[in-house]
């Protein structure tokens, strides 16, 4: 039995993603997200709590990209790198799939 190809088997989940509308303006997996982004599944669960700490610590109108991005830069390095686009296709994605209360603020992003 051959051995998988992990860049061949993210692609075909790539294809299948944007097929389906995956975008940084319209995430549909946090998980995929991270995975082209290079964010690990502890990083992932990392920054999902840091996610609910800013609204935990916030009030709802001072809620900013740059609260987040503070959040995510303090999980990994990784994120010192992101644009705010990639940013916020984070908020959103995790807005979508694990973070309900987070929803108000990403339709307004």
């Amino acid at each position: 039995m051959e051995t998988m190809d992990n860049n061949l088997l993210l692609c075909a989940l790539n294809e299948i993603a944007e097929a389906l509308g995956h975008s940084n303006q319209n995430p549909i997996s946090v998980s995929l997200l991270c995975l082209n982004c290079g964010i690990s599944f502890e990083e992932q669960g990392k920054i999902m709590v840091a996610f609910n700490q800013v609204l935990r610590n916030n009030a709802w109108e001072d809620l900013s990209v740059q609260l987040f991005r503070e959040a995510m830069e303090n999980t990994t390095e990784k994120a010192k790198d992101f644009s705010d686009d990639v940013i916020i296709a984070f908020i959103k994605a995790f807005a979508k799939n694990r973070i309900a209360e987070l929803y108000p603020f990403a339709c307004t992003l």
